[in-house]
């Protein structure tokens, strides 16, 4: 059947990765959960409005031995995932332009289902119809992933959805309403109430978000603003509202990808203790929780009803993963004795210590990134930096503390502390002949942004743009410096300055260049885009 055309065909969405979607996550979460779900090394996952299969194709590329699907009614989006897909030669993935109403049982069962930001967007018989497909092509311990706008947080956004909408009632030109709506906001913002108030301090606030970040205003910003905040149908719900559609279809909250949101201990105690004397019910929880945040989107978990989970969370079973951590610390920490180490991540979480294994196991990973280090091997490592044995009648304790740390960070941040089933075919030491993931590589053909082999977006300079291009084993380190001399430098597309101005004495810009590449392979190792 042919599809008339729609707004995706018109203005796509921007294809990204979306690190929470992964497999890897999924069955992490759903694990400490009480749900053993499928290894992200022999999976199958069906994503539902995929658009040009930039979240899949990384995964694609990183689990060989899995399957992937996706499917979106653009015919534009999956004709560009196609050609993408043509070049990279993958032949475990399929992209497929397809209406989610006509999703059926020959299409088999999933392991993992994937639908981010269709859920609000869609009439409700297409949101019924989701649900069914997350029932009836769910395996038996499948995890489906749903995104959906939530209250109390978007009544405010509503407003400003409504004042953009309004004002470009008449606008057909999608990237004219774009910037009236960007404009009209902006005047609103700044002739609203006084300096002070709730109200124009909020719409202060997002016309400031609107102008930054991924949706600022250029092409890919316009894109998020039209779709998100101004398309046609945008429907928010209460948590409750959505966990009963939900069981009227067979299935069950399990979770929330965002973990650190399901955590009561992120609020002060004699707030937890409160919530608990009102809560009768993990849904009242969640739904207390969202009035206390103001929460405008979630990133829903769900498996069968008849799954029994357990949400008796215990430190322990962090000692059946890998962990990963890219914190920052004092410099020589003092990890001997029993002295508070704060550790730091990236978000500036930060997480104190005592416990020398600990301090030891955060330093060590800090050392070994990107790595995910089995449990059992983290505290062995941190433990003979102490100059302890193997085995002795510690061990069992430091491990208990260990978890129990490891945990308390993850429940904060993942950027303290992550969490993970498998590791991905990343490498720690820089070849003769580096290799990047061949994804990415096409990725940066058009883009400043590509998919890390962590499912992480990492954002390129010009130089890396350039570099990881050449990222195919065919060069050694002085050879891509030739590479990028004739090619980008040669055709104006890079240009290398000191002191603000470029420069053109020869030699200087080969040693330049020579010693940039070299710094900027250690950089792109650290951020996890090297496989050989």
């Amino acid at each position: 059947m042919t599809q008339e055309p729609t707004s995706y065909d018109q203005v796509p969405y921007p294809s990204l990765s979306y690190t929470h979607t992964h497999p890897d996550h999924l069955a992490t979460v759903a694990k400490l959960m009480g749900l053993d779900a499928a290894p992200p090394e022999r999976c199958r996952m069906l994503e539902l409005g995929c658009a040009s299969g930039g979240n899949l194709l990384p995964m694609a590329y990183t689990l060989p031995e899995s399957e992937f699907v996706g499917i979106d009614i653009s015919k534009r989006q999956i004709d560009e995932g196609l050609e993408s897909l043509q070049e990279l030669a993958f032949d475990n993935i399929t992209l497929k332009q397809m209406d989610i109403l006509d999703v059926n049982g020959a299409m088999g069962q999933f392991d993992y289902i994937v639908a981010h930001g269709i859920f609000s967007w869609v009439p409700y018989e297409v949101q019924e119809k989701l649900l069914d497909v997350c029932r009836e092509n769910l395996a038996t311990n499948g995890v489906a992933f749903v995104s959906y706008n939530t209250f109390p947080g978007w009544h405010m956004i509503g407003i400003i959805r409504g004042l953009m909408r309004y004002h470009t009632r008449d606008d057909a030109d999608p990237r004219e309403r774009a910037s009236r709506a960007r404009e009209i906001l902006d005047f609103f913002a700044q002739s609203s109430e006084p300096e002070g108030s709730a109200y124009g301090g909020f719409l202060r606030m997002y016309a400031e978000f609107l102008q930054g970040g991924h949706k600022g205003n250029h092409e890919a910003g316009n894109s998020f603003l039209l779709h998100d905040e101004m398309e046609d149908l945008n429907q928010p719900y209460y948590f409750y509202e959505f966990a009963e559609r939900v069981a009227q279809h067979g299935l069950q909250y399990l979770g929330e990808a965002e973990f650190r949101k399901m955590m009561t201990s992120n609020f002060p105690p004699d707030v937890t203790k409160t919530l608990a004397q009102h809560c009768k019910s993990v849904i009242d929880l969640e739904q207390y929780m969202d009035f206390l945040r103001n929460r405008t989107l979630r990133q829903t978990l769900l498996c069968h009803q008849d799954i029994k989970l357990s949400r008796k969370l215990r430190p322990e079973q962090i000692q059946t993963f890998r962990v990963s951590s890219h914190t920052k610390t004092e410099q020589d920490p003092d990890i001997q004795s029993s002295a508070v180490v704060k550790f730091q991540g990236s978000d500036n979480a930060t997480l104190a210590i005592d416990h020398p294994v600990s301090k030891a196991a955060m330093v060590h990973l800090a050392k070994v990134w990107p790595e995910p280090v089995p449990f059992d091997s983290l505290l062995d490592e941190a433990r003979s930096y102490l100059g302890l044995r193997t085995e002795d009648d510690g061990r069992v304790q430091d491990a208990k503390v260990l978890a129990a740390n490891l945990f308390q960070a993850y429940s904060y941040s993942t950027e303290l502390v992550d969490l993970h089933i498998y590791r991905p075919p990343m490498v720690l030491t820089i070849s003769e002949r580096p290799v990047a993931s061949p994804v990415a590589r096409l990725q940066a053909r058009k883009s400043t942004t590509v998919t890390n082999l962590r499912h992480e977006r990492v954002d390129l300079d010009d130089l890396d743009r350039h570099l990881i291009q050449y990222l195919d084993g065919s060069h050694d380190q002085a050879g891509l410096a030739r590479c990028l001399e004739k090619g980008p430098l040669a055709e104006g597309l890079l240009t290398l300055e000191r002191d603000g101005k470029p420069i053109e004495d020869e030699k200087l810009l080969r040693d330049l260049l020579t010693e940039g590449v070299s710094k900027r392979l250690r950089w792109l190792r650290l951020a996890a885009l090297l496989v050989g």
